[in-house]
């Protein structure tokens, strides 16, 4: 069977989905390809909005740094992210309350976006000594994080426990549903007259005279004008059907869902060992190893007992609770933990959507946003000169 479109997007997960909405938007046909391996990076995520928090180093950032401290590759405190990416993952941010409604007239789907705030809780002198280098550093974007000491932390947050001192409070790090997300998303391409292919894999990439120009796959052959590596934790390999070399490597986060509880938590929640928040539905999902392992899919019991352990240090009323799930993704990781976007030198046709590691969910609206624009042959509305391919130097073909 063969096919025609006027963009192909190779991956279905929230970062896949919002570029085939945004372009369907743009009028353009698009064609989604979806092949639901199990691990995507949607499935590692629990839908923490942070883009202050996570560009700061905190939530999976501080967990990240942890681990790279543990094995000697890592300074005593996390880093921040550039300012350009703060930029980005604040503007996408700012996006969501739009977002959600758009989502919810076009497909009666919910994603849940909440108002909650992230809250990096203070232990020990570590834990302080951090939270001061942050203010230190002045405020990160609009608002400098607020100091909670003790007092107010148990007024704002009563099951939090009490051996804390203290926490900084990020406002508009918010959450929402990704899997939600990922399928308004994919919902509303497709009322916009997007071509949803489930189970289909990009088999080959069809260059002719330095284009791209149709995508092999085991159902046919479908022509484009444009197609899209949104394949996460798989980008890498679909590069190399078009002879490009991506630094995208598979990196597993393990989570834990609870059974679900009365209202618990009002923010979110960020340690040295673990991050916490509560669903709309009442499941507190705790979170998340950072393990280089490959395609690798499994959870392990050391992990899960880690994550338990931060846990119930964090909120000791969850040491009673009930388990009800524990699962793992796999987040697509880079060498400097920004996403790729955009053209690659060399190589017309084809556009970078991938390599969002730990902030997928957060920068998919303008990400898709900016990839529409530039299948779309528009200048993007946001400049993407430091997240291009090209900063690896071997990464075009």
């Amino acid at each position: 069977m063969s096919r025609s479109a006027d963009v192909v997007v190779v991956g279905g997960g929230a970062i896949g989905c919002a570029v085939a909405y945004y372009t369907a938007r743009r009028g353009l046909r698009v064609t989604l390809l979806d092949q639901a391996r199990r691990g995507r990076a949607t499935s590692a995520s629990a839908g923490g909005l942070w883009p202050v928090g996570e560009s700061v180093g905190l939530g999976c950032g501080v967990i990240v740094h942890k681990a790279r401290h543990a094995a000697g590759r890592a300074p005593d405190a996390p880093t921040a992210l550039p300012p350009h990416f703060v930029a980005f993952a604040r503007r996408s941010n700012a996006m969501f309350p739009g977002l959600a409604a758009e989502l919810f007239e076009a497909t009666g789907i919910d994603v849940e976006w909440e108002r909650t705030s992230l809250l990096f809780l203070l232990f020990d002198d570590g834990d302080e000594s951090f939270a001061r280098s942050l203010r230190a550093r002045g405020p990160v974007g609009a608002e400098m994080p607020a100091w909670l000491d003790a007092d107010e932390l148990a007024r704002a947050e009563p099951a939090v426990s009490r051996r804390a001192r203290g926490a900084l409070r990020f406002e508009g790090d918010d959450q929402v549903n990704p899997y939600r997300l990922a399928d308004a998303l994919r919902a509303a391409a497709c009322k916009l007259g997007a071509t949803f292919l489930s189970r289909a894999e990009a088999t080959g990439l069809e260059v002719r005279d330095g284009r791209v120009v149709a995508v092999a796959t085991p159902a046919g052959r479908i022509t484009c004008d444009m197609v899209v590596n949104a394949a996460g934790a798989w980008a890498a390999k679909l590069g190399r059907l078009a002879g490009l070399e991506l630094p995208v490597r598979p990196v597993r986060g393990q989570i834990v869902g609870t059974e679900p509880l009365p209202k618990l938590l009002s923010a979110c929640l960020s340690t040295a060992d673990c991050y916490l928040l509560q669903k709309g539905h009442g499941e507190v999902l705790v979170g998340s190893t950072t393990e280089e392992a490959g395609f690798e899919v499994g959870v392990t019991p050391q992990a899960l007992h880690a994550l338990a352990v931060g846990a119930v240090r964090a909120v000791p009323g969850l040491e009673s609770v009930q388990v009800k799930r524990a699962w793992s993704g796999l987040r697509p990781g880079t060498p400097d933990e920004l996403p790729i976007l955009g053209p690659v030198a060399g190589l017309d046709g084809y556009l970078n959507a991938c390599g969002h590691f730990r902030t997928g969910i957060v920068n998919a609206p303008l990400t898709g946003a900016v990839v529409a624009e530039l299948a779309a042959g528009v200048a993007p509305s946001f400049p993407i000169g430091p997240f291009l391919a090209s900063r690896f130097g071997g990464a075009s073909s």
